[in-house]
């Protein structure tokens, strides 16, 4: 491949259309607003944002997969989300000029766009339907954090399972009807967010694939039956799951 075709490929990927938080914008801005951008290729395993870090830009992942992770003792890791092309990371810095709130790593190999601090404001000052997205945005993660912190207190540990589950699923593609997480964290991990042992989030995922509402291929959990698991959640549809069948995912 020459090295011209290359480079086309290249400027053809710096590009802002598939950023959700932007589809608002009329092309033309939206191209300008490009050109105000730092675009940047990451590897999987390098750090887009560090927590902590002074930086306060907003970065746009234009391709690639990306996870939220915090770090507990002996610096173990633990997968709070996971962010996919045309999502938009550090915008609660880019606002409030404080440090990061969580590290985010390169699952695959990315380009994320950095837009600088005073950039971001004036596009929220001169774009309301923009900012309104932002806040809708907003409004979506402080409703899942009251949901969370419910579900610690009130629901079953399977059920909280399945409630961690259905917030991470993202669906497959635009309009499909199947979703998925594409980076399943580990046991450990949903073990921790939903305040249970390994053992429970084992046999829970395994309650999913017997019932056919889930099919695990590797790293990636593909959810069939996206309202079904809601209403796992819920108790409406699963008893508890029984840790000791033995089953595995």
């Amino acid at each position: 491949m020459s090295d011209a075709v290359v480079h086309k490929r290249e400027e053809g990927a710096r590009s802002l259309a598939g950023i959700a938080l932007l589809r608002r914008l009329p092309p033309k801005e939206r191209t300008e607003l490009e050109t105000r951008c730092s675009f940047r290729n990451f590897y999987a395993g390098d750090v887009i944002l560090d927590r902590f870090s002074a930086s306060v830009g907003v970065f746009f992942l234009v391709t690639g997969t990306a996870r939220v992770v915090h770090y507990v003792a002996d610096h173990e890791e633990i997968t709070i989300a996971t962010i996919t092309a045309g999502d938009t990371i550090g915008d609660i810095s880019a606002i409030d000029g404080l440090g990061r709130s969580a590290t985010v790593v390169a699952d695959s190999d990315c380009m994320a766009a950095e837009l600088p601090r005073p950039e971001f404001h004036a596009l929220l000052g001169r774009c309301g339907e923009v900012a309104l997205d932002l806040l809708r945005r907003w409004a979506g993660t402080i409703r899942q954090l009251s949901d969370k912190v419910s579900f610690l207190s009130t629901g079953t540990p399977d059920q909280r399972v399945y409630s961690e589950l259905a917030r991470l699923a993202r669906p497959e593609k635009p309009g499909s009807e199947r979703w998925l997480i594409r980076e399943l964290p580990s046991h450990q991990d949903l073990a921790r967010w939903a305040q249970t042992s390994r053992e429970i989030v084992a046999g829970a995922v395994a309650e999913l694939v017997r019932r056919g509402v889930a099919e695990r291929r590797t790293r990636t959990l593909y959810i069939s039956d996206y309202a079904m698991l809601r209403n796992m959640t819920l108790g409406t549809a699963a008893t508890p799951a029984d840790p000791h069948r033995g089953g595995t995912a």
